[in-house]
């Protein structure tokens, strides 16, 4: 049974602006990937249209439905004529990987999925078995095209590292406003103000897109460090504390850019774009 209709409208209203010669602000809320989503903008915006577009992409690529295409994938191996918002995904995962050489890889998801059962039942991952179960994550024996996808035996894959980014762009690409901010778990603005955003206390003026990622939103344990944020050559994760803000041009490499530093690496040099905050 699907959770729900993927995207739902929680509410909309507006509210006047503070700044002059603005026209009134608008304020659209909404649910995706299990979160809260808002859209601020200016003036007029067809909002059906944007939110059909970003239905139709979770529909795709969440984990919460096991009817979706990715839950599909995981469970048999395989997938043929996978949906075009699953196979860009793959396309921008695969790029990160390659440019943070292994970094960025979407199947440490098999990796988190035993060490959380792993936890659960009261046992603390360590040597001989951490290393036979990383020998499964390597996002480059990943076949896909646009006829098939296939996943070797023991790999599962999660895009959750941009898939709320790229729900995000995929937002700000069919919506027809003059000024906005896209908040998907991600931000994106829209035309050519900037917009405030808080960053750990601190306002920020944002005129591209920003991701944070942060381990404190899935402990895995509470006498380590262990979080759903995981190196994919180590197994190990960051302190829950460490909080990493990424600016780029979209969100989903900001997304995906703010994993990569929130786990040890850096900004790829193909992304000089890209600036950490």
């Amino acid at each position: 049974m699907k959770r729900r209709r993927f995207l739902q409208a929680v509410s909309s209203g507006a509210v006047l602006s503070s700044c002059r010669g603005r026209l009134e602000e608008q304020i659209w809320r909404g649910i995706a990937m299990g979160i809260e989503v808002t859209v601020k903008y200016h003036g007029d915006g067809d909002l059906d249209s944007a939110i059909q577009a970003v239905a139709e992409a979770e529909e795709a690529l969440t984990l919460w439905s096991s009817d979706s295409s990715l839950s599909r994938l995981n469970r048999e191996g395989f997938l043929n004529n996978p949906p075009k918002p699953l196979l860009e995904c793959l396309r921008k995962s695969y790029e990160l990987f390659e440019a943070s050489e292994g970094v960025f890889d979407p199947t440490i998801h098999s990796f988190l999925t035993w060490a959380k059962g792993r936890y659960e039942s009261g046992r603390t991952p360590a040597g001989e078995e951490i290393t036979e179960r990383l020998e499964r994550v390597n996002f480059g024996l990943v076949g896909f095209s646009e006829s098939k996808i296939i996943l070797p035996e023991g790999m599962s894959l999660s895009l959750n590292a941009i898939a709320q980014g790229y729900l995000t762009d995929v937002f700000a690409e069919n919506f027809s406003a003059s000024s906005a901010l896209v908040n998907f778990g991600e931000y994106r603005v829209i035309g050519p103000d900037s917009w405030p955003v808080e960053i750990e206390g601190k306002r920020h003026e944002l005129i591209r897109a920003l991701a944070v990622s942060s381990g404190s939103g899935q402990r895995l344990s509470a006498t380590s460090a262990a979080n759903h944020l995981m190196h994919p050559k180590t197994g190990e994760s960051p302190p829950p504390g460490k909080v990493v803000a990424v600016e780029a041009d979209e969100a989903w490499l900001a997304d995906g850019l703010s994993t990569v530093v929130a786990i040890g690496g850096g900004i790829p040099d193909r992304y000089s774009s890209a600036r950490i905050l």
